[in-house]
């Protein structure tokens, strides 16, 4: 009988940013064994050799020899649910404690974790095109954690909120089912993309914008779950507005 619970953390992603150092991208790939995770992908290492990360690894080598490198684009294109992580969020942004996101999980789906670079973490471009950021809470004094800290308590909450729901012996836990496919994160990307050339003629586009003012617009696309028929909505009729011959 095949476990739900099982295929929910199973089809959870990590997607590290610019991580730096091999003992915390081999701490990662511990604290996700730990936790029933597997899909770990690197985007932009700054990692040379992975001797220390093997090392750090206590049995989880496989999920370092699985691991995908790519860009960030291909990261996220198929993702319908992109929890970015961050202690500073930017304004606008929809949050969430790790624990939310975990009772979230059961209702959405696995999600696809953005955590960014041990010195800088994710910047607000990045946040802002993300479905959700989440934060967590930590004392003011310290409010930074270690990459592999921050993955474990993340994979902790969802493992948790799976177990709560599977300790169930009437409802079980079942993997969300939506009649409507939520759009891919590639979808919203083509949405910017058509916005950003009907704009670039335009008063808006001529005026002193802030540096992020476009990932700004988008933001409240990815708030929203829309589904893949919506956004091709937007596709036509963004399409149709562009000068002829642009589309």
């Amino acid at each position: 009988m095949t476990d739900p619970t099982h295929n929910m953390l199973q089809d959870v992603q990590v997607v590290l940013l610019r991580p730096r150092w091999a003992r915390n991208l081999g701490a990662v790939a511990r604290a996700m064994k730990n936790f029933g995770l597997s899909k770990m992908t690197i985007v932009d290492s700054q990692i040379g050799s992975w001797n220390d990360a093997f090392q750090m690894a206590v049995h989880a080598d496989e999920i370092l020899h699985n691991s995908v490198t790519t860009d960030l684009t291909s990261a996220l294109a198929k993702a319908s649910w992109v929890v970015g992580t961050s202690n500073n969020a930017p304004p606008g942004t929809r949050l969430l404690t790790p624990r939310e996101v975990a009772e979230e999980c059961l209702e959405r789906g696995a999600p696809t974790l953005l955590f960014g670079g041990e010195i800088n973490g994710l910047d607000p471009a990045e946040l802002l095109r993300c479905h959700v950021v989440s934060t967590i809470p930590t004392a003011k004094e310290q409010s930074s954690l270690n990459l592999a800290q921050a993955v474990c308590i993340y994979g902790a909450e969802i493992f948790a909120a799976c177990a709560r729901q599977g300790a169930d012996p009437v409802h079980g836990i079942e993997m969300p089912r939506n009649d409507a496919p939520m759009a891919s994160t590639e979808m919203l990307q083509r949405v910017e993309e058509a916005l950003q050339r009907l704009l670039e003629n335009s008063d808006w586009s001529k005026a002193n914008r802030p540096k992020n003012s476009i990932a700004a617009l988008m933001q409240p696309f990815y708030r929203a779950q829309l589904t893949e028929k919506e956004v091709h909505a937007w596709l036509v009729a963004l399409g149709k507005a562009l000068p002829h011959g642009t589309e």
